[in-house]
């Protein structure tokens, strides 16, 4: 074996085909994460050996992939996905219709050696996002590829060669007619990534954007790298002024997921209507939006104001009213947390106040959750019927 560092369970695998008489190549971006000090989640193993002989070997193995044509065995490792060769009766056939350099390496089991005919190795070291042979082949191939690209550029720092950048144009349309979940995937992991501004940049530049997310407000990768990593809220960031709920149900998004993104959008108030908001209607627009809500809809306002830069002063105005709003919310919110906490209900504040139910009990409660959030020690029966007696004498309440 070489200095690589594969992990035992996955050389067990290839070395059983081995001894079958096969040969074994670790290949993929299972490679590509070692090659990188990264431990991958899934293995994958490149074999010459047909497909019923992978089955035999291997009884617990489970045919996966659209055409049915993998192996995938689970092992300590992780799954390893066993396949055979897909062009021909070399690895160098199949690694020419590999995406990308750097996933178009291979690894052989049975003596350590390296096979990279297409410079995949360097690529790597250099951080370099280049196709194999023509770009626009590789993307015809499988426009997933084009997603692929931005994402593995946007989570690790690499960089897209001019040609694949130039290529990604060429799968907009495509993408729109091949099955949503691995679209809707490699979405996600571009809009929680840290390079998301750049990522989307480029889905703007290609068109891929008016494709996937028509009417979505151009330049929108500046405003989504400022938000906390909240899938909808960057959703909501990337999806202002397109029909958020035909494009998600498009991507096949989940009904809650839908459901929040439109929310926030439909929230997501003029300056001029924040501003109009007398302090009856501000705390209803509060209560009404919810506290992780609001504080998501402050996040996206302050994200645009500082993309803008210089923003108006009602803009300024309307931002920190939404702030007070949610002060005032996550107070109420608190002092609603101790009301339900006292350690006396409300039929003993009731039966020391000597009345029926009634707006006179909520008074009470409201006061001793209050003094409790303040002193807790006082969150005790004898302490608690002590201050309702307190209040009662001070506040001149009767029955």
């Amino acid at each position: 074996m070489s200095d690589l560092s594969v992990p035992s369970a996955v050389v067990q695998v290839g070395q059983k085909m081995i001894e079958a008489g096969h040969a074994s190549f670790l290949v993929g971006p299972g490679l590509r994460d070692l090659l990188t000090g990264i431990l991958p989640s899934h293995s994958e193993l490149s074999t010459d050996a047909p497909l019923s002989e992978i089955l035999e070997l291997f009884p617990n193995g489970v045919l996966i992939g659209k055409r049915r044509d993998t192996v995938m065995i689970p092992s300590q490792a992780g799954p390893v996905d066993v396949s055979p060769f897909r062009a021909g009766a070399r690895i160098e056939n199949d690694l020419a219709h590999r995406d990308f350099t750097i996933n178009a390496i291979a690894y052989d089991i049975a003596d350590g050696k390296w096979i990279d005919p297409h410079g995949g190795r360097a690529d790597l070291e250099n951080g370099l996002i280049r196709a194999v042979h023509r770009a626009r082949d590789r993307i015809a191939e499988d426009p997933i590829r084009a997603l692929r690209g931005v994402r593995l550029a946007a989570t690790r720092g690499w960089e897209l060669e001019q040609e694949v950048e130039a290529a990604l144009e060429s799968a907009r349309t495509a993408l729109t007619k091949i099955p949503r979940e691995p679209v809707r995937r490699e979405l996600v992991a571009i809009l929680l990534s840290t390079g998301v501004a750049r990522a989307l940049e480029q889905l703007d530049r290609s068109r891929i954007t008016s494709e996937l997310a028509p009417g979505a407000t151009p330049g929108s990768g500046a405003v989504v790298d400022r938000l906390p990593r909240d899938l909808e809220l960057r959703l909501a960031g990337w999806l202002r002024g397109a029909h958020v709920r035909a494009v998600l149900q498009r991507l096949r998004f989940s009904r809650a997921t839908i459901d929040r993104v439109e929310l926030l959008l439909r929230c997501h108030h003029s300056d001029g209507q924040i501003n109009a908001m007398g302090p009856a209607a501000a705390a209803r627009f509060a209560r009404r939006t919810g506290a992780r809500n609001l504080a998501a809809l402050i996040a996206l306002r302050e994200a645009e104001i500082e993309t803008v830069g210089d923003a108006p002063a009602a803009a300024r105005n309307a931002l920190q009213k939404l702030r007070v709003s949610l002060a005032s919310l996550c107070d109420s919110e608190r002092t609603a947390s101790g009301r339900n906490q006292l350690v006396i209900s409300g039929a003993d504040v009731m039966e020391c106040l000597g009345c029926e139910p009634g707006p006179r009990v909520g008074r009470a409660i409201e006061y001793l959750a209050e003094r409790t959030r303040l002193d807790p020690a006082l969150n005790s029966p004898d302490a608690l019927r002590d201050l309702l007696r307190d209040w009662i004498d001070k506040a001149g309440e009767t029955s």
